[in-house]
C-alpha cells in the first residue's frame, strides 16, 4: 500500500495547472521513472509552508524594535522569507540577515542571523548547535589521485562513519571526556555518554565528506558533519525548559539574557502578553543559525 503524502493533492493541481498528466512518468533522480505530480511536490510544500508561517500570531512587540532593518542576500523561497520574517517580529530585534545559502529551519531560518538588545534566542541556536564545516587543500595534484578518486572515497566510507548511529568500530577520542567536573558542572552529564559514541561520526541528511579539486589543480578534503544526537537532545532540553514549542512554522523561543535557565524563567517575548523592554546597558546579544543543515 502505497504511503499518503500531505502534498499530494496540491502538487497534482500545480502539475495539470502547468499543462501536465500529473500521473504521466518522468525520470526522477537518478533515473528512477516517478509520476509527474512528484516534481511539483516541492513546489506544494513551499506553498504550504508560506501560507502557514502567514498565519502565524505574533506576540506584540516593543516599538522600539519593530521595523528593525533586515537584509537578504542571494535568492530565497517566500517560506523562509516569512519565517525571517516572523523571527524579525518578536523580541528585542536589532537588526537581521539572511546569508546566500539560507532555507527553512526549525522556527529560524538556517542561515538567518538575528541580532537582540539583551536578549538570547534558543531556536536562534537550534539543533545545529554542533554542526560544522571544513575543507583543507591537500598539497596533493588532483591528477595524481583523479584515477584513486573512487577507491580514496570507498576508503573514507569505511573508516568513517555516515548515516543514523555509527557503521563501523573507528572510535575518536578527546580529553573533554576524561573531564567529568566539566559535564557536571555544565550539567550535560547525561549526554557525555552520548557525544562520545559520536564524536568522529558525520551524520545522515546533507552532511558528507567530499574530495575536490580547485582551479590550480590541487586536491581539496571538504566535510560537513551533523550535531548528531548529541545538539539535538540539548537543544530540546533548553527548548522545552523554556517553554518554548519544536516544529518548522512556530514562534521562535527568546529569552532575556539574564533569565535563570534553571527554571525561574522571567517572561518570554513568545509568551501571550508578553511585551519586550529594552535593555538598560544597549548591550546586544546575536544568535545565528548555522548555515549548515543538520
Amino acid at each position: 500500500m502505497r504511503r499518503s503524502d500531505a502534498y499530494e493533492t496540491r502538487a497534482r493541481e500545480l502539475a495539470v495547472l502547468a499543462g501536465h498528466d500529473a500521473d504521466a512518468r518522468v525520470a526522477g533522480p537518478g533515473g528512477k521513472m516517478m509520476p509527474v505530480w512528484c516534481t511539483f511536490r516541492d513546489a506544494a510544500r513551499a506553498e504550504h509552508m508560506a501560507a502557514e508561517a502567514a498565519a502565524l500570531v505574533l506576540p506584540p512587540q516593543a516599538p522600539a524594535f519593530q521595523n528593525a532593518p533586515l537584509r537578504v542576500f542571494g535568492q530565497h523561497d517566500e517560506a523562509t522569507l516569512a519565517q525571517m520574517r516572523n523571527c524579525m517580529g518578536v523580541g528585542n530585534v536589532v537588526a537581521g540577515v539572511v546569508c546566500a545559502d539560507g532555507h527553512l529551519g526549525y522556527a529560524q531560518p538556517v542561515g538567518g542571523v538575528i541580532a537582540y538588545e539583551r536578549q538570547i534566542s534558543i531556536s536562534g541556536v537550534g539543533f545545529d548547535i554542533g554542526c560544522g564545516n571544513m575543507a583543507v587543500r591537500l598539497d596533493t595534484p588532483y591528477t595524481d589521485i583523479k584515477d584513486r578518486a573512487a577507491a580514496i572515497l570507498d576508503d573514507v566510507r569505511r573508516v568513517i562513519s555516515f548515516g543514523v548511529g555509527r557503521a563501523n568500530a573507528e572510535r575518536a577520542e578527546h580529553a573533554l571526556f576524561d573531564d567529568a567536573d566539566a559535564w557536571r558542572e555544565s550539567d550535560m552529564h547525561a549526554y557525555r555518554q552520548k557525544a562520545a559514541s559520536q564524536l568522529g561520526t558525520v551524520g545522515s541528511g546533507n552532511h558528507y565528506v567530499d574530495l575536490m579539486h580547485d582551479q590550480d589543480g590541487f586536491v581539496w578534503i571538504g566535510v560537513h558533519f551533523g550535531s548528531r544526537g548529541l545538539g539535538h537532545t540539548s537543544a530540546t532540553r533548553y527548548l522545552e525548559a523554556a517553554g518554548g514549542q519544536d516544529g518548522m512554522n512556530v514562534l521562535p523561543t527568546v529569552l532575556d539574557e539574564d533569565s535563570d535557565s534553571a527554571g525561574a524563567i522571567s517572561p518570554r517575548c513568545n509568551s501571550p502578553g508578553a511585551i519586550p523592554t529594552r535593555g538598560g546597558n544597549g548591550s546586544w546579544s546575536a544568535c545565528a543559525k548555522s548555515s549548515a543543515a543538520r
